[in-house]
């Protein structure tokens, strides 16, 4: 269930943590810049461009390390299992923390709100939802990559935008935008991280197998990791990775309003807090799709990811 980049599975990794001076200098000039040419543009373009530099200068000030393991996924597919998994393998295991980002940061969160990520110890668990083209200069570390069907990513999605997002729409409109959304979309969210062409070290870390398997599944992304688990780690990471485990600390995991206070730009309104941790179900959208989006959605799929075996099963 792996790609090899650049270093093998099974091996210690460099902790050292790169960040490379010439970069990071680049990438606050053009921050910069981009801060004085946003405000001659309206609206949406000055605040998008404007974050896009200033995500950048945040991952060059991040740095990265061998010894990184990115959670990479597309929204809902079993991002936080993840990052709870290798919270789990990779520390103690103390879920005494604020919030799951003060031990697994996301840098685009950070620069959303402006703060700084939280320093944490190697291996540094990092969340990203990014576009695989952002790698094609390559990036130390190692990734898992999360895949779940996108029958489920589709209905899960929509209780979160409804919840999460500021969406007021039907579940047909958000259908629609599940399948033709240019922006951001799991048709082509999944195509390049699927083909690889950059030669990423990637897990593929299936949802579904951590639901029928989650013990071996979970031994196979630790050993791609290079991560030794007994089992006294395995039974505590089984037993906080427990859905309803995970549900009694959801107040740790989601977004806050209050992580927003006084940023214009938001992505994020929760509207009722307690409903990051839905379901978690294998099977929830075949059932919940009506035939017309099943049909659909498998012409979209045929046409974006019918190719590749891995996902054969999601059609």
């Amino acid at each position: 269930m792996e790609a090899k980049g650049s270093h093998p599975a099974n091996s210690p990794p460099d902790d050292t943590i790169i960040r490379n001076a010439s970069n990071i200098a680049r990438q606050r000039l053009l921050h910069a810049a981009t801060r004085l040419l946003a405000r001659a543009l309206p609206g949406n373009p000055r605040n998008d461009l404007e974050f896009e530099y200033r995500y950048r200068r945040y991952v060059a000030e991040f740095g990265e390390a061998d010894s990184d393991i990115l959670v990479s996924t597309f929204s809902k597919s079993g991002t936080t299992w993840g990052q709870i998994i290798l919270y789990q393998l990779t520390t103690a295991g103390d879920m005494n923390f604020d919030h799951l980002f003060d031990v697994s940061p996301w840098v685009w969160y950070a620069a959303m709100r402006q703060v700084q990520p939280a320093v944490t110890p190697s291996p540094r668990i990092l969340k990203s939802h990014d576009d695989y083209r952002r790698f094609r200069k390559g990036r130390r570390g190692r990734f898992i990559f999360v895949l779940r069907d996108g029958r489920d990513v589709c209905v899960s999605l929509y209780h979160h935008r409804r919840n999460f997002k500021r969406f007021e729409g039907t579940f047909e409109q958000h259908f629609d935008n599940f399948l033709h959304d240019a922006e951001y979309n799991w048709f082509d969210h999944l195509r390049p991280w699927l083909e690889n062409a950059y030669g990423l070290p990637i897990h593929y870390l299936r949802f579904e197998d951590l639901k029928r398997n989650f013990d071996q599944t979970v031994r196979d992304m630790a050993d791609f990791c290079g991560i030794d688990v007994n089992e006294t780690t395995m039974a505590r990471t089984r037993e906080q990775c427990r859905f309803e485990a995970m549900q009694a600390h959801e107040s740790q995991l989601g977004p806050r309003n209050a992580h927003f206070e006084g940023v214009s730009d938001s992505p994020y309104f929760v509207k009722q807090s307690g409903r990051f941790i839905r379901r978690g179900e294998v099977g929830e959208g075949l059932a919940t799709l009506s035939e017309s989006q099943l049909a659909a959605y498998r012409e979209r799929f045929d046409r974006t990811l019918g190719e590749f075996e891995r996902v054969g099963d999601y059609r």
